[in-house]
């Protein structure tokens, strides 16, 4: 059965009918999936892994969401004769939302290559950027729709509930008080799942507001009644980056051995080593 990611509603099959870990690898098999080699050990199953947000909701729908809304935004509400135009008044709006609210994790620039593949017109438009960046848009599309749309245009109030239910998802990750904190978040994600089918419709079932897979597993975390915040990846993500960084090397030694080894290297110089003291049993 093909993976139906938009299905919100409350009644949506996946919701009741949960594949345990033997029926997903006989799943992908016949889908002609390769499997991850995690599965050959003893004692995984599927229920231990967690969903993080920064993957299925920052690099995730929130992006997809904000990518189609300033695609939107730059063909039909912004000034000026070419795109280019258009998305540089949008993006003004965007650097005046930064400097008034104190946002470090900022956008290096704002172009059309920002929210939309400039290559495949067949891709749908996604916002080019950080989870961190991406994040702090959030309320931004919340505000643009506010300032922008009318409730009287279909489309628009469509896209105007998307909008604040997706910020109402990420308001709803404070947790003061978390059992309505749950509700809040189940209830938030599945409107904004609903209204994002709804406009996909909208437009013709084509490239624009298609849902893509992360929308399902954006579905299955706001529904497990879990602390998103908890297991979010924002620290082991900069860990990565930064060992990234630090392993980067010029020359023709590009094998796994040869950036393991520099890395630890550049640590090494970059690092003092640690003492060793030693101390006798009277202290």
């Amino acid at each position: 059965m093909p993976l139906q990611v938009c299905e919100a509603a409350d009644n949506a099959a996946w919701r009741s009918q949960r594949l345990n870990t033997l029926e997903i690898l006989q799943r992908e098999w016949e889908r002609g999936k390769k499997t991850s080699p995690i599965f050959a050990c003893f004692g995984v199953f599927n229920h231990l892994f967690k969903i993080d947000w920064l993957h299925c909701a920052d690099q995730g729908v929130a992006g997809d969401f904000l990518g189609n809304f300033f695609s939107y935004l730059v063909k039909h509400k912004m000034p000026g004769r070419t795109e280019d135009d258009r998305a540089k008044a949008l993006g003004e709006h965007v650097f005046k939302y930064y400097d008034e609210n104190g946002i470090e994790d900022r956008l290096k620039d704002f172009l059309p290559k920002t929210y939309e593949s400039q290559k495949k017109k067949s891709k749908p438009p996604k916002l080019k950027g950080n989870a961190a960046s991406t994040r702090a848009l959030v309320g931004f599309g919340d505000l643009m729709a506010q300032q922008f749309l009318s409730d009287e245009v279909p489309i628009e109030a469509a896209m105007k509930a998307a909008a604040k239910h997706l910020l109402n998802c990420y308001n709803s990750l404070r947790g003061a008080n978390k059992a309505f904190s749950h509700d809040a978040l189940f209830e938030s994600s599945k409107n904004f799942a609903l209204q994002y089918g709804a406009l996909h419709e909208a437009f013709g079932r084509g490239a624009r507001w298609r849902p893509m897979p992360k929308m399902h597993l954006f579905l299955e975390l706001c529904s497990s009644g879990t602390e998103p915040e908890l297991f979010w990846n924002y620290r082991d993500e900069d860990f990565g980056g930064s060992v990234a960084k630090q392993s980067r090397m010029k020359g023709s030694w590009k094998h796994i051995s040869a950036y393991c080894l520099h890395g630890l290297d550049m640590f090494r110089m970059k690092n003092d080593p640690p003492r060793l003291v030693a101390h006798t049993d009277q202290e």
